[in-house]
């Protein structure tokens, strides 16, 4: 019995591990069998998002998590809005959604211009899954899409940088793209102007800046705009420049270069072998130009400051001179000897060479350097950078002698307008910048005494009042300034041009103090008004500063004198 008993409890046993067994398959099925179900759940989901919202999936891989719609605001000195972003829509489509495609571009083609359509058939008849339509639509068009009636046509948030005042300070600011772009948000990057220059403190929200205040004043530049367009167009000039200064601290109240164009719809450069035609070209700081007799003043200055000279030492101004092969002389006989003064009223390239020469070659061209014309400026602009004046290689007597009267010397009306800032504002150091600043910003470093200042600002004045620019009217205001007329370089055959000159009037006013500098530079003018044809400054240059210091003397709160 007791063996039965042994052996009953073995059997016992053996069926009761098999059904453990059988309990432990059942449960790992049963573990499976919910896995699958909650996969498909998962499955099932993800399928109903993409039929409410077809992009959400397609674009998880893309899509960066951050806010680019808070590109901070430029505004001028007075707190006038110059860029900014305002909401718009992206506009986009799914092809493979699309029922009726003909309908779709038929309807399309009444909302959007002819030359979008090439774009939208190809598009829409494309294999892609995604294709982008108008990267930024209206209210309006987005309302008539959505009438089209047809599925697979969407729209995304987006932002657009705008400039309210059009063209208006184009070259400054110069305009955005579209860098990283998702169908719920784009990424806005400057591509010229400030709006590079400045990318990262106006797109990164963690700087502490909150806004990009110039100094210029958006008034006072409209008014140059005006003035420069029109002079240009009267003088059939290929083109031109203004830039107004504040000669205490260097803030540009006004840059404009003519042509011009509109920041909101920025053209490509089309000119690359010459970029001077194209619209985007800077003139007034990218346009590197002998400038001719504007020069005149600055070994004057450096002559009385090193007490070499004083505005009423004379010269012999009755032979040309003959160096290293070159004959220099005047455009017209001047008389056997003139004074330092009237060498700059009269403007004499054979006084101003007798000066340079007993100043000496080093010491002319480390003056030259002291007023920034042999460097890039630090205005706040990226164009500057690739734009450096050209001097010569070598300073013998030769190039002394061309340098002192603006020839074989070459720089942009930004590097003018500084020298002469320096010049009239009592010796005193400045950088051009395109940032309002205040008083405590203002430079210390003294490049010649506030007495040479003085001196140079009388002289100047007498070249209005006396000299070259005696004919021109300034609408009651005292200014001093001078003339430059320096013909062309000819970059495909060397030398210069005959008949092609630079026209250039670099001025001060008030002239008592010098505060504000004004240069007027343009390309190719020819003045036909009269019985003569006339491409010399006091006759194209002068009359469009009179006019531009004649309209913005009252906006800046100056007296006629």
């Amino acid at each position: 019995m007791v063996n039965n008993f042994d052996q009953f409890d073995s059997q016992t046993q053996i069926i009761s591990q098999k059904n453990k067994s059988i309990k432990n398959s059942s449960f790992r099925i049963y573990i499976l069998l919910l896995s699958f179900i909650l996969a498909f759940l998962v499955i099932g989901i993800q399928m109903i998002l993409m039929a409410l919202n077809p992009t959400i999936i397609q674009n998880e891989k893309k899509v960066v998590v951050k806010d680019y719609s808070k590109r901070k605001e430029i505004k001028d000195r007075n707190g006038i809005l110059l860029a900014k972003n305002i909401k718009v829509d992206s506009f986009y489509a799914h092809p493979s959604e699309i029922v009726d495609k003909e309908k779709v571009l038929n309807s399309l083609r009444v909302i959007f211009s002819e030359d979008d359509q090439k774009v939208f058939r190809k598009k829409l008849y494309s294999e892609k899954p995604f294709v982008w339509l108008k990267k930024t639509i209206s209210p309006e068009q987005k309302i008539l899409v959505k009438d089209i009636g047809q599925p697979g046509l969407y729209f995304g948030p987006r932002q657009m940088r705008i400039y309210p005042n059009g063209h208006l300070l184009a070259h400054t600011l110069g305009g955005t793209r579209y860098g990283f772009e998702s169908v719920s948000n784009a990424e806005i990057l400057g591509t010229a102007g400030v709006e590079l220059f400045y990318n990262k403190e106006l797109s990164d929200l963690k700087l502490s800046l909150k806004e990009l205040k110039l100094s210029i004043d958006i008034k006072i530049q409209a008014i140059v705009e005006e003035i420069l367009k029109n002079g240009i167009k009267l003088m059939d000039a290929k083109g031109g420049s203004v830039v107004l200064m504040d000669s205490r601290t260097g803030e540009l109240i006004s840059l404009a270069s003519f042509p011009t164009f509109n920041p909101n719809l920025r053209p490509k450069n089309l000119f690359k072998n010459d970029p001077s035609n194209s619209p985007i070209f800077n003139r007034a700081v990218q346009g590197i130009y002998e400038l001719g007799s504007v020069f005149k003043i600055f070994p004057v200055a450096l002559g009385i400051e090193t007490n070499v000279i004083n505005p009423k030492t004379e010269f012999n101004t009755h032979n040309p001179i003959k160096i290293g092969g070159r004959t220099i002389k005047d455009y017209k006989y001047l008389g056997p000897k003139l004074s330092v003064e009237d060498i700059i009223l009269k403007s004499s390239n054979i006084g101003t060479v007798r000066i340079a020469q007993k100043i000496g070659s080093t010491n002319l061209k480390a003056f030259y350097k002291n007023l920034g014309l042999f460097d890039t400026t630090t205005l706040e602009l990226p164009e500057t950078k690739g734009t450096k004046p050209q001097k010569p290689k070598k300073w013998n007597n030769l190039e002394t002698a061309t340098a002192s009267y603006g020839h074989g010397i070459a720089i942009s009306p930004i590097h003018l307008a500084t020298a002469y800032a320096i010049l009239v504002n009592g010796g005193f150091k400045v950088n051009p910048t395109i940032l309002k600043k205040d008083n405590s910003n203002i430079n210390s470093d003294q490049i010649i005494s506030k007495k040479t200042s003085e001196n140079i600002r009388l002289i100047l004045e007498k070249v209005v009042s006396e000299g070259t620019a005696k004919e021109t009217n300034f609408g009651g205001y005292l200014v001093g300034g001078k003339t430059g007329t320096a013909e062309k370089t000819n970059p495909i055959q060397g030398g210069y041009y005959e008949n092609k000159v630079i026209s250039t009037f670099a001025s001060a006013f008030p002239i008592s103090t010098g505060e504000f500098v004004l240069v007027v530079t343009l390309d190719e003018p020819e003045n036909n008004f009269g019985s003569e044809s006339y491409r010399y400054a006091s006759k194209t240059a002068v009359p469009v500063a009179a006019k531009i210091i004649s309209r913005i003397a009252p906006l800046l709160n100056l007296k006629k004198e």
